[in-house]
């Protein structure tokens, strides 16, 4: 066995004997490879080298101020002071894009990220924007001789309200609110109090009429229908508040069907209206079946040859391009007050 084993014999082998050349290890004893004698143990990968800071190195991040700051080949915007959270579309501070326009110096609104399925929902606590608040005024079609007064919570919108009167629009804020109604003198008693809801951004008419069952009935009409209208046009509706069991039709003076059976505190749908000068017709709800209703008001379209009932009263109504309108039917005709059409640019 020893003489098939030179190792036995005491001799030492070298890698020269199995034709193996290896370089000698370099002075920090860490092993060298011919393949790179000098590559920092990298095993043939050539790594930067890292900064000073103990901070990670890789392609695309070189460390220091002078590079991407660990950002794995992604462009990141510099956060603000504060802390606030930074992405794309909120550079933060009062010269980012805070999409709190309406806020004054509201410059904390915290502003989620787009989503493409989703609208932005920016957050803003205290900025007083118009979405948190709506329009109202109020329009009396009560036949009461004595005036009354309106308030909102606690604060008075309307003094001294008669019959045919309308407020201008007052500010209200978003949610429920309740509305009361008194005498504006004597004992001030209160006369109606109900609750209603308010949309921010939205404007309404508050139409205090006589109930069927005797006093006061107020009912909320919404004035925001009708926004894409043709070139041209404008919109037309009209309400009932005479007084209950009543029913009108309103006529064209061509004697065409503009609104039918329009019955007590019914407010019909706008309909487009080619902009000129009106006149109008009401008269008591016709029985025929056969009337129909105009689609779109239209200047000197003809399609009846008569009125089947006579006018009640007749008015002139303006309409121009852009603008909503609203006739309402107040009053009656057998008191002192008559019966009255109010015509009010919504």
């Amino acid at each position: 066995m020893a003489e098939n084993n030179p190792n036995a014999s005491g001799a030492h082998l070298t890698p020269e004997d199995y034709g193996i050349t290896t370089p000698a290890a370099t002075d920090t004893n860490a092993p060298s490879y011919s393949a790179a004698p000098n590559a920092n143990n990298d095993y043939g990968i050539s790594l930067p080298i890292a900064p000073e800071g103990s901070m990670p190195v890789y392609p695309g991040n070189m460390g220091g101020n002078g590079g991407n700051n660990n950002d794995y080949g992604i462009s990141l915007p510099i956060a603000p002071e504060g802390g606030m959270p930074v992405y794309p579309g909120n550079m933060g501070g009062s010269g980012g894009n805070n999409n709190c326009s309406n806020c004054g110096s509201c410059n904390n609104c915290a502003i989620w990220p787009p989503i493409t399925t989703l609208p932005v929902f920016p957050s803003c606590p205290g900025c007083n924007v118009s979405q948190n608040n709506a329009q109202v005024r109020f329009l009396n079609a009560s036949t009461n001789a004595f005036p009354v007064a309106i308030s909102i919570d606690n604060t008075n919108y309307v003094n001294n309200s008669r019959f045919g009167t309308v407020s201008n629009y007052d500010r209200i804020s978003d949610g429920f609110h309740t509305v009361t109604v008194r005498r504006a003198s004597g004992l001030r008693s209160v006369l109606l109090q109900q609750t209603f809801p308010f949309t921010g951004g939205q404007r309404y008419t508050m139409v205090l009429a006589d109930a069927p069952t005797g006093g006061l009935t107020m009912t909320q009409v919404s004035n925001d229908g009708c926004s894409n209208m043709n070139f041209n046009t404008g919109c037309y509706r009209v309400a009932n508040f005479s007084y209950s069991g009543s029913s009108y039709d309103v006529m064209l003076h061509t004697h065409d069907a503009v609104f039918r059976n329009v019955s007590f505190r019914e407010v019909t749908s706008y309909k487009q209206a080619v902009a000129g000068t009106y006149q109008f017709y009401v008269t008591n709800s016709s029985t025929f079946s056969v009337i129909r209703e105009l689609p779109m008001i239209v200047i000197g379209a003809v399609t009846n040859a008569g009125f089947n009932n006579d006018p009640l009263v007749s008015f002139q109504t303006d309409i121009a391009a852009g603008n909503r309108y609203t006739s309402y039917l107040i009053g009656n005709n057998w008191s002192d007050i008559g019966f009255r059409v109010m015509t009010i640019e919504d």
